[in-house]
């Protein structure tokens, strides 16, 4: 009888447990899909913030939590992790990734286009690129930046390896290590770009619209692209391709409401002058679910990748080998259409 009963109990034990597993995701989510995205202050992210705080996620059934992340391969380690399951990265950090064989994540689209947004800005009494030689320029390794900086110094005669120390900087960190005066140039994007140009008698010496990518492609250096967990992807195709339709309804709210998308996302989202985003935003080409088939191909994207792809294993000898990224691409959860004319007014 004491076998029998301490059986019931073992028994009764494993059937709370089970019930409680199945029970707490609708207990934490009302009942909504889980789904962490993750991201930086860029403007690029603003339709994952405007799709959490209009609701337009929950009408499509997903509980949007939102998770600061600086660096885009940082981002992509935490998609490749299953920390998270949606991100917007630098294309640099995805080709990367995908060199060095990382197949956890899928490439699903490219949400904008959105060149002069960084630069390379040097501090008072610099001004030229023969006065950068043996200065040392910051950034964060492994993004657009960091070939932006690159393609510069070559353009103007310097070589990256040789003429300059390159110091690695975490996103954050770039406008207070230049005001300090720790280095003598640096490279980043908005809203940290404009901290650089705000320091008394810095000088921009040269922007990516002023490189061999923008000019050829008319691109910045490295394109916005976005991901999905592979894993999550795969365990309900459905589930993500409705994912991606609540995503790209809330970037045409964005595209047709600029104005109240900066007023949404200032402050809570981005640390900037209002005045200063919405003069940011009118440079912003947003691209919609229905232009990804075009975007996403050899008339659209992939040209220019090949270009970036051809850098980082050439000239940079960053990546080990030079990845196929077509392999990667799933634009099946792509939907046809951003949503209804209803959610995006």
């Amino acid at each position: 009888m004491r076998a029998i009963h301490w059986y019931i109990l073992f028994a009764s034990f494993w059937l709370l447990l089970a019930g409680c597993e199945q029970k707490t995701p609708a207990n934490k989510t009302g009942g909504l899909e889980p789904v962490v995205a993750v991201g930086s202050q860029w403007y690029g992210h603003i339709p994952v913030w405007a799709g959490i705080e209009r609701g337009i996620f929950e009408q499509y059934g997903f509980k949007v939590s939102w998770r600061f992340i600086g660096k885009s391969m940082d981002r992509l380690n935490a998609i490749s992790s299953g920390e998270a399951q949606f991100a917007s990265v630098g294309e640099i950090a995805m080709l990367s990734a995908m060199a060095h064989g990382n197949r956890r994540f899928y490439w699903v689209g490219n949400q904008d286009i959105a060149p002069g947004f960084e630069g390379l800005v040097a501090r008072p009494g610099i001004n030229s690129f023969a006065d950068l030689k043996g200065k040392k320029i910051g950034f964060p390794f492994g993004s657009s930046v960091d070939i932006t900086c690159r393609l510069l110094l070559r353009q103007h005669g310097l070589d990256p390896r040789k003429d300059v120390q390159l110091v690695n900087l975490e996103v954050g960190d770039v406008p207070a290590v230049f005001r300090a005066g720790n280095i003598d140039a640096a490279l980043i994007w908005e809203p940290g770009f404009s901290q650089l140009v705000a320091v008394e008698g810095a000088t921009v010496l040269a922007m990516d619209t002023d490189t061999e990518v923008y000019r050829h492609f008319g691109t910045m250096t490295g394109p916005d692209v976005l991901i999905l967990g592979k894993t999550w992807v795969d365990r309900d195709p459905q589930r993500a391709k409705r994912f991606m339709q609540a995503y790209f309804t809330a970037l045409e709210w964005v595209r047709v409401h600029p104005d109240e998308a900066t007023a949404l996302v200032q402050r809570r989202y981005i640390q900037q002058d209002l005045a200063l985003i919405r003069k940011n935003m009118k440079k912003f080409i947003w691209q919609d679910a229905q232009a990804q088939h075009r975007v996403m191909s050899e008339e659209g994207i992939y040209p220019q990748a090949e270009v970036i792809v051809d850098i980082l294993f050439h000239q940079i000898k960053a990546i080990p080998q030079k990845p196929d990224f077509r392999e990667w691409v799933n634009l099946e959860v792509i939907p046809e259409t951003p949503g209804s004319e209803r959610e995006v007014k």
